[in-house]
C-alpha cells in the first residue's frame, strides 16, 4: 500500500475513534444526571447486543489497523533514510516519548475494556462510584487521560496536515477540542472524588 494511502487510512481510523470517544464521553456525562438515567442508558446499551458488539468489533479492527500502520510507517521511514541520525538525541527522546505514550494509551484502552466487560453488577452507577473512589484507579485513569490528551493533540495535528492544514492554522482548535474531550471524561471522576 502506498504511504499516501496508508496515511489517509490511518487518519480515517483515528477519526472513527475520535467519533466514538465523543459519544462515549457524552454517554459518561449522563452520570451527572443521576443514577436512574445512567443505569438506564447502559442497561439499554448492554441489551442491544448486536449494536454493542458491532461497535466493539469496528473499534478493535480500527485500532489494530491503526497500530499496525503506525509501526509499519515508522519502519518504512527508518528504512528510507540513507544516513542514520548522527545524534540520537534530541530526535530519539521525542520518539521514545511518543511510542511510550502510545503504548500507555493502548494499555489503558485494553485495561478499560476488560474492566468494563468484567463488571458483575447491573448497577453501573455504583460501579462507577466504586472505581473512582479508589485512589489507584484515579491514578490509572489520570494516566490514561493524559496519554489520550497527548495522543489526540499529536494526532489531530497530523490529520490536519494530511488534509492540507498547517499546524499553526488549527492548533488552537486542536487544543480546545482536546481540553473539551478529556475534560469531559475527567468530569465524572472529579465529581465523584470531590
Amino acid at each position: 500500500m502506498s504511504p499516501f494511502l496508508t496515511k489517509r487510512i490511518m487518519a480515517l481510523s483515528g477519526i472513527l475513534w475520535i467519533t466514538y470517544l465523543i459519544i462515549h464521553m457524552l454517554a459518561n456525562l449522563n452520570f451527572l444526571t443521576g443514577e436512574a438515567n445512567f443505569n438506564g442508558f447502559y442497561q439499554w446499551f448492554n441489551e442491544a447486543v448486536i449494536l454493542r458488539w458491532s461497535i466493539i468489533g469496528w473499534l478493535i479492527l480500527s485500532i489494530l489497523f491503526h497500530v499496525y500502520t503506525a509501526i509499519e510507517r515508522q519502519f518504512d521511514s527508518n528504512k528510507k533514510r540513507d544516513i542514520a541520525y548522527k545524534k540520537p538525541y534530541p530526535k530519539a527522546v521525542p520518539r521514545l516519548i511518543a511510542w511510550s505514550g502510545a503504548a500507555l494509551l493502548f494499555s489503558f484502552i485494553v485495561f478499560h475494556f476488560f474492566q468494563m466487560q468484567l463488571l458483575e453488577s447491573r448497577d453501573f452507577y455504583a460501579e462507577m462510584r466504586s472505581i473512582f473512589t479508589d485512589p489507584i484507579m484515579l491514578v490509572v485513569y489520570a494516566l490514561g487521560f493524559v496519554s489520550l490528551a497527548a495522543h489526540l493533540h499529536h494526532a489531530l495535528g497530523s490529520v490536519g496536515q494530511t488534509f492540507g492544514l498547517t499546524h499553526k492554522q488549527h492548533n488552537a482548535y486542536v487544543i480546545a477540542f482536546v481540553v473539551f474531550l478529556v475534560g469531559g471524561f475527567a468530569l465524572v471522576p472529579i465529581s465523584i472524588y470531590l
